[in-house]
Parts: structure tokens; C-alpha cells; sequence
């Protein structure tokens, strides 16, 4: 299990294959999930709002045509649609609102007591009289032409329909308002907003679990795959030095017997025997190496990286140790310490000293005589940062993409002269992770390369 208290073992849970793929499953259901609650959302609230709509169309259409038969002044009432229309109250004049009233019991109070409204309103949207209730209850519309949902004067929500009315000989006389109180409405959306509030959190956790152990069974053949093909390169990385190792001496014995013969064809023979079975011995230890590196970074706090390093010191040592590879191929190494005190991290030095020293080799290698290499050592946030910077060849952007991966060469021809086989720079990488670091590179062809290593330090450093 980890524990996410440290940020390391946060940082390697964040990058690990089981979770990115548990966090892809849980995005893409629950973007589902989400999708589907919204559209829900929306469905509901459309088909509420057009039965709604449908409900007063047909209620206005109804009433309107009960109403225009008593209609001919416009915007104006007449007196004998009292005895149609119970409990009409006009404006300014004092109305008894009596809905228990037994002479109530029509249709249209029972509408009126299930929270509908009607009002008659003129051509320019004042009240006229309301039905069982007092004028002028809603504010005034800027349009009748359009269905509207508004608050009362106590705040209640209305979905309000107008309807415009004709007079008996066919004048426009004013608008019929309709309208219904949503506020049921409203608080079942509200309850359903609760549901998916509280319901989506507690699916995504769910979820997360579920995703989590679903990636723990979906990868668990492929990590059985790894570990497989790690103990196999391991093992044979291993088995391969005892008889490459016997190769060797067999033919540095052959070798110096040839130079008493004075055999020049079979000495020549011999040694390039001997320069292969030195390749083939190099490419067993990088891959035994390689595996180790591996292994490594699955463990916490492996016992081989407890070892307190002083770059300061390292990157000294290098360039007196280089400086006869770099004098021989005509290329001046020259290092920079851009800081006043010593750097200390926390590893493995033999593995430091591997990465460094194949990033400043193959600056060296590939810079043109009469150019230039440096090696600068700096620190920002609490990290040591070492640079490689040189004037040499440069690399391709399509080669950059690949250039840290396994047995990838830039340049082939130029490899096999040197006798890589493509694993310094993917040995380099694996040591910066191991070490729980990073490197990077920058080249333009023909300019030159500057890599850049970040290891994190052992403690805080104060300039």
C-alpha cells in the first residue's frame, strides 16, 4: 500500500500504469455519468415546462372562448359576466376571496385552488379583474407574445401564457393571463439538483475503487509479463559474463602467444575477436545494470542509494578523468559551479558517475575538433541541476522523440565505429529516475546538444 502522506511515494502512485488507467476509467464513465445526469436534467425540465404549456394553451383557448361571447367595449368588463364568473374581482374595487365557499365547488375555482391563476388584462397589460384573487398581482410584461415565468408579490414562481382576446363584433378588447405556480416544480428540481450533488460524489468514489481493482486485474498479466522478461534479462545478463569472462582470457592468452609468432594475420584475427567478446561482455553488464535500475525504482528506499554524493566533488573528478578523451579527440572541457557551497544528494555514486559520465563521453564524441564542452553546476528549488552543453553535431527533432528509449542510435554508422549499441542514453535515463530524477535534452543540428539532469537534493540548500 501507499502512503500518501510523502510526497515521493504520492508522486510515484501519480505516475504508475494502474493508476493513470484507473483515473481513464474513472473519466470516461464518469463523463458519462455526468453527461447523462445533465441530459436527464434538461429532458425533464423541457417536458415539464411544455405540459405546462400545453396545459394553459388549452385553458386559455377554453376560457377565452367561454369569455369574448360577454366581451364588446374593449378593455372593458360588463356587469352581467358576474353571474358566469364567480368571485371576480375587478380593480379598486374591495374583494372577498372565499374559496370554501360551497357555491365555489366549479371547475374553474377548482383550478384556481390547485394554484392556477386568471386575469384579464387590457391592451396595454394593466389589470383589469382577476378571478378570486386581487388585480394586478403579477408586474407588467413588456410583451404578450411569449410564455414567461415570474415571481408573484410574494415571491412565488408563475409560468404565465397570455391569450389575446376579441370583442363580439371582433375588436381587439385586451389579453386573457393564465398561469400556473411551478413552485412544486421547482423544489422537485431542487431535490433532484441534491440527488445528483450527493449521488455523484459518492458514484465517482465508487467508482474509483471499482476502476482502481479493475486496473489492478487488467494489468496484473502485463506486470507478470515485466517481471518475467526483467528476471530473464537479469538471468541472462548474469549467466552470460561467467563464459564472456573465460572468452576473454582464452583470447588474451591466444593474443599474447601470436605476438611471440609474430603472426600479424592471426593476431589481427584474434583481436578483433577479443574487441567483439568486449562488446558482448559491456552489453551483458548494461543489461544487468538496466535491470537493476528497474527493480530499483519499484522499491521505496533501495539500501544501494543511501549514499551521500558531493556533486561538486563528482563533476572535479570527471573532467580530470575526460580530460585526456577530450585533449585526444581536439575538444577543450572546461566545468563551471555556479555556487559557493557543496551539493550533496542521496544514492547510488558508482550510477552518478555512470550517467555524467556518459553524457560529458558522448558530448566529447560527437563535438568536432577545435570545439567546445562544458559542464555547469547550479541548483534551483531544492534541486541540483547539471548541464552538458557542447558544439558538436546536434540531433534531428524526429531523433529527439526517441532518443532515450533502448538500443535507439542517432547515428549507426557512426555507433558501430564507436562500438555503442544504443543503452548509454537509456541507462542515463534510468539512473536519474532510480535516483528520483529527470533529464532532458536540447539540440539543434549543427549548433549542438545541452542535457540537463535534476536530481533532488539531500537537504535544503542555502546559497
Amino acid at each position: 500500500m501507499f502512503n500518501l502522506s510523502s510526497p515521493a511515494r504520492w508522486s510515484k502512485l501519480s505516475t504508475s500504469p494502474r493508476f493513470r488507467l484507473a483515473m481513464l476509467y474513472s473519466a470516461v464513465v464518469g463523463s458519462i455519468l455526468l453527461g447523462l445526469a445533465y441530459a436527464t436534467h434538461r429532458v425533464m425540465n423541457r417536458f415539464s415546462v411544455q405540459t405546462i404549456d400545453r396545459e394553459l394553451d388549452l385553458l386559455s383557448t377554453s376560457l377565452s372562448a367561454q369569455f369574448e361571447t360577454y366581451l364588446k367595449v374593449p378593455g372593458s368588463l360588463p356587469q352581467d359576466i358576474d353571474r358566469t364568473i364567480f368571485k371576480l374581482c375587478r380593480v379598486n374595487d374591495r374583494c372577498t376571496l372565499d374559496l370554501n365557499s360551497s357555491v365555489n365547488h366549479s371547475s374553474l375555482f377548482k383550478l384556481i385552488q390547485d394554484d392556477y391563476h386568471v386575469q384579464f388584462l387590457d391592451l396595454e397589460g394593466n389589470p383589469i379583474a382577476a378571478i378570486a384573487e386581487t388585480p394586478g398581482r403579477f408586474p407588467k410584461q413588456p410583451n404578450f407574445t411569449s410564455y414567461h415565468t415570474v415571481n408573484d408579490a410574494q415571491g412565488l414562481p408563475y409560468h404565465l401564457h397570455y391569450k389575446r382576446l376579441k370583442t363580439n363584433l371582433g375588436q381587439d378588447w385586451g389579453y386573457l393571463q393564465v398561469g400556473r405556480s411551478v413552485k412544486k416544480f421547482d423544489t422537485y428540481m431542487r431535490d433532484f439538483h441534491v440527488l445528483i450533488m450527493l449521488g455523484i460524489p459518492t458514484t465517482m468514489g465508487l467508482l474509483g475503487w471499482v476502476s482502481w481493482w479493475l486496473a489492478g486485474v487488467a494489468m496484473r498479466p502485463i506486470y507478470e509479463s515485466y517481471e518475467k522478461m526483467q528476471r530473464f534479462t537479469a538471468d541472462a545478463s548474469h549467466e552470460l559474463r561467467t563464459p564472456i569472462a573465460a572468452t576473454r582470457a582464452i583470447l588474451e592468452v591466444a593474443i599474447a602467444q601470436v605476438d611471440v609468432c609474430d603472426n600479424a594475420e592471426t593476431r589481427q584475427t584474434w583481436v578483433s575477436l577479443k574487441r567483439q567478446n568486449d562488446r558482448i561482455g559491456q552489453l551483458a553488464q548494461d543489461l544487468l545494470l538496466l535491470s537493476r535500475l528497474d527493480l530499483a525504482q519499484q522499491e521505496e528506499n533501495p539500501e544501494q542509494y543511501q549514499e551521500s554524493i558531493c556533486l561538486n566533488d563528482l563533476v572535479q573528478d570527471l573532467e580530470e578523468e575526460l580530460a585526456p578523451l577530450a585533449l585526444a579527440a581536439q575538444v577543450e572541457l572546461v566545468s563551471e559551479l555556479q555556487l559557493s557551497k557543496a551539493l550533496y544528494i542521496t544514492g547510488n555514486s558508482n550510477q552518478i558517475y555512470r550517467l555524467l559520465s556518459n553524457l560529458i563521453s558522448n558530448a566529447i564524441q560527437y563535438t568536432l575538433p577545435q570545439g567546445l564542452v562544458k559542464i555547469q553546476l547550479s541548483h534551483r528549488h531544492n534541486e541540483a541541476i547539471v548541464m552538458i552543453q557542447d558544439t558538436g553535431i546536434g540531433i534531428k527533432k524526429d531523433d529527439l522523440l526517441h532518443l532515450f528509449d533502448r538500443f535507439y542510435r542517432v547515428n549507426h554508422d557512426r555507433s558501430r565505429v564507436r562500438g555503442g549499441v544504443g543503452l548509454g542514453l537509456a541507462i542515463a535515463r534510468a539512473i536519474a529516475i532510480a535516483h528520483k530524477g529527470q533529464i532532458s535534452v536540447q539540440s539543434q543540428p549543427g549548433v549542438g546538444s545541452r542535457f540537463t539532469v535534476r536530481l533532488p537534493l539531500s537537504s535544503p540548500f542555502n546559497q
